[in-house]
């Protein structure tokens, strides 16, 4: 009966045509609640069972994500009569930390000029294009448009479901000349392509062989920070560049701020005299 529930709760947002990886992240966090519930069963869990399993997560995010899968799909249940009410409405909101920028520095070229082409092809779509790890894992050559002027890059089923063009910085150009036109870019060991798991490990192991103390998702940081410093802080275009629905979400990817920049060195305007 669950189980049925779940796959009729999954069809329902695939017919919303929500991402793959959405509906997948949906049913984890679906299956991961009812094996907490030990056999009580998903229509009987109380607002105390939310809790305590939200609980076992340590990082709030994945508290909020997981809250945010569980209320959506008591709504549903509740909507088409499964359920009588919404265990989740009963719980407190999860209150996320607003974490500081994380751009990586210079340094972050020598992760460019060394290792396979593979990786450094990998290294240049988040820090030239902001790509996101699941949307490097799923690129294939067809999205890269060289052709045009300028050229392009078509970043297909995004975060949310959402298709956006970046264009293509010159270095970014350089490394794809001569990559295959058609058929995934970066394909896995057995078929399809990597997974965004096995991108953001590479990644990441990659950067402290170089000597970078930093995670694949800082490349992504690092492209939101200096294209937001060449527009001199135009947030509208960053937002766009890096898919995001709020500038206020471009606003935690972004280290540097144009009008402050001139607002502080135009401070003191008779400081060097005072001194």
């Amino acid at each position: 009966m669950t189980d049925d529930l779940i796959d009729r709760y999954l069809d329902f947002q695939r017919s919303r045509s929500f991402s793959a990886m959405t509906v997948k992240r949906r049913r984890q966090a679906l299956i991961g609640f009812e094996r907490h519930l030990h056999g009580v069963g998903l229509l009987d869990a109380t607002a105390e069972d939310v809790e305590a399993w939200l609980r076992t997560k340590s990082s709030p995010r994945t508290r909020h994500a997981y809250r945010s899968d569980l209320a959506g799909f008591y709504s549903w249940a509740v909507r088409r009569h499964h359920a009588t009410t919404n265990p989740v409405a009963d719980t407190g909101s999860i209150r996320l930390p607003k974490p500081l920028p994380r751009p990586i520095g210079p340094e972050v070229h020598v992760a460019l000029m060394t290792g396979p082409l593979r990786t450094r092809r990998m290294v240049a779509l988040g820090m030239y294009a902001g790509l996101r790890c699941a949307e490097i894992a799923v690129l294939d050559g067809s999205d890269l448009w060289t052709h045009r002027d300028p050229p392009l890059l078509m970043v297909r089923d995004g975060k949310g479901g959402k298709d956006r063009v970046v264009a293509m910085h010159p270095t970014l150009v350089e490394l794809f000349h001569g990559a295959q036109p058609a058929g995934p870019l970066f394909p896995g060991r057995e078929r399809g392509t990597v997974t965004a798991g096995t991108v953001s490990a590479l990644l990441s192991r990659h950067l402290h062989r170089c000597g970078i103390d930093a995670t694949a998702h800082q490349l992504r940081h690092t492209f939101g920070t200096e294209m937001t410093r060449a527009a001199r802080g135009n947030l509208v275009a960053v937002a766009a560049a890096m898919g995001h629905g709020s500038m206020q979400t471009t606003r935690g990817y972004v280290g540097w701020d144009g009008d402050s920049a001139v607002i502080i060195a135009a401070m003191f305007p008779d400081g060097d005299e005072a001194a």
